[in-house]
């Protein structure tokens, strides 16, 4: 069985390689996360079925040592969502280990009106989705799992404390439609 220090361990250091100038490459960084968690899903596991939610996403920020990277690990209640925020980053990346999120992005007005939804991404073990810091990053994020509690890092360029800008939440007429299926041409095989 996998020890999720070691597992937690080998995620920091994935991280601290790719951060070391001011922007990483996203896309790498993204590829080798997702590999790293597929790989130590065993430990993640564990780690979920043990920490307690109780009142509230539990946040844990990892050591970096640098002013201007923020590593956290945070533990989603079971059908928690979160307010919508922004964390004011310089770019940002997030990544379930455990469990699977729903991230739904937002976009501010020019006039300062209600933010209206322009995304929607729902993400499993491994799946990263990230930000440049020219797009907008106000978002909202929900555990899908009714009963299970989520994991998932989070990756922040930017001094922290810079970012965590809650919005209003928007009003219900407000609310991003429906998705609905679509083809888009018939499987291969």
């Amino acid at each position: 069985m996998a020890n999720h220090r070691q597992s937690l361990k080998a995620l920091r250091r994935i991280a601290l390689a790719h951060c070391r100038g001011e922007h990483p490459d996203l896309a790498a960084l993204a590829r080798e996360l997702g590999s790293a968690v597929r790989l130590h899903t065993e430990a993640f596991t564990a780690l979920a079925s043990r920490v307690r939610t109780a009142g509230g996403p539990r946040i844990r920020p990892l050591r970096t040592g640098s002013a201007q990277l923020q590593l956290l690990l945070i533990a989603w209640p079971a059908n928690h969502v979160s307010a919508l925020h922004d964390h004011g980053a310089h770019w940002g990346l997030e990544i379930p280990l455990h469990g699977a999120m729903e991230v739904e992005a937002w976009r501010r007005q020019s006039d300062g009106g209600e933010p209206l939804a322009h995304g929607r991404h729902w993400l499993g073990p491994g799946d990263a989705l990230w930000f440049d810091a020219d797009q907008s990053r106000l978002h909202r994020c929900r555990n899908l799992s009714v009963r299970e509690a989520a994991l998932s890092l989070h990756l922040f360029g930017g001094a922290p404390g810079a970012g965590l800008a809650y919005a209003p939440p928007p009003s219900t007429r407000q609310r991003m439609p429906p998705s609905r299926p679509a083809i888009a041409g018939p499987l291969p095989g």
